[in-house]
């Protein structure tokens, strides 16, 4: 039974510094995403987003930021034609700095 107990420990340890990474990632990514870039600019850029978004005229993509207990997205808004008109980094997310994964 201890052996559970440990590997389910770990297994939380591993989450949370994935999802540090992952944050940590999106926010220097999100830093470099500029008005006008495509679609596939972006998704070279930062990833698939983890949620896609209709709007009246075209799309918005998030990605996560924060840690496992406190997540904020990070938008980027496409016009119809298919390219960056605005985004939404987290105020923190300026990838200067590493989340903490708490």
């Amino acid at each position: 039974m201890k052996i559970y107990a440990t590997l389910a420990a770990a297994a939380a340890l591993l989450l949370s510094a994935c999802t540090a990474q992952e944050s940590y990632k999106n926010a220097v990514s999100c830093a470099e995403v500029t008005v006008g870039m495509t679609q596939e600019q972006v998704r070279h850029l930062m990833g698939e987003p983890t949620g896609d978004d209709a709007t009246g005229n075209g799309h918005t993509w998030s990605y996560l930021f924060g840690s496992a207990t406190d997540t904020q997205p990070i938008k980027i808004m496409f016009g119809a034609d298919g390219q960056v008109t605005g985004k939404e980094c987290a105020p923190e997310a300026s990838g200067a700095e590493r989340p903490t994964g708490n």
